[in-house]
């Protein structure tokens, strides 16, 4: 991460910090607010990224209009009892959530996907952070693991979102996209085995 940070390109065959990239982690957990709402902690999460763009004061003023029940909740009553910009930004994303929940029925899980990062710009905007063709490739991979999920018996959003989890539970974590190759002119990490 440091040397990605002071921009040294750097080539290792053992990235085992897949999932828990920012970029990911953004994407599988409006997966998981796309298969159920009301996971609370996945749904703030998806509100303070580049895809909901809420920030602190705005997810507290929308958890004041309803403090029991879940978020989901609290952003439906927010979205009939608040004003201006804020309620226009509410429906904006909940009309999104519906579209893409509605999509998930008849969409692949890899359609659906990419529909998501076309319809956010999310693909776009992480090529503009810090080591962005990387992030780029991670999300490109993501969409590519779905379709070959998508092969296998399992199907659907759900059992999707469960394999990660066991993946990443497991610490059988997926290893990260590669955008430069180990022979050239890189900083090259190796175990001590190579």
């Amino acid at each position: 991460k440091e040397l990605i940070k002071n921009d040294i390109p750097v080539f290792s065959d053992s990235s085992n910090e897949y999932i828990d990239t920012i970029e990911i982690q953004t994407i599988i957990n409006l997966l998981k607010i796309l298969d159920n709402p009301i996971d609370d902690i996945s749904l703030v999460s998806v509100l303070r990224s580049e895809i909901g763009k809420f920030d602190d004061n705005e997810i507290i003023e929308i958890r004041l209009c309803k403090r029991d029940g879940s978020f989901y909740d609290s952003l439906n009553v927010a979205k009939e009892t608040l004003e201006g910009e804020l309620k226009n930004k509410v429906i904006a994303f909940l009309d999104n959530i519906k579209k893409w929940r509605k999509e998930s029925e008849y969409l692949s899980l890899a359609e659906l996907i990419w529909k998501i990062y076309v319809d956010t710009g999310f693909y776009n905007y992480v090529s503009l952070m810090p080591n962005g063709a990387l992030r780029q490739a991670n999300l490109k991979m993501l969409y590519e693991r779905a379709k070959e999920y998508e092969k296998t018996s399992f199907k659907g959003l759900f059992n999707f979102i469960m394999f990660v989890e066991r993946l990443k539970s497991g610490n059988s974590d997926m290893s990260s996209a590669k955008i430069i190759g180990e022979n050239e002119n890189v900083v090259r990490i190796m175990s001590i085995h190579k």
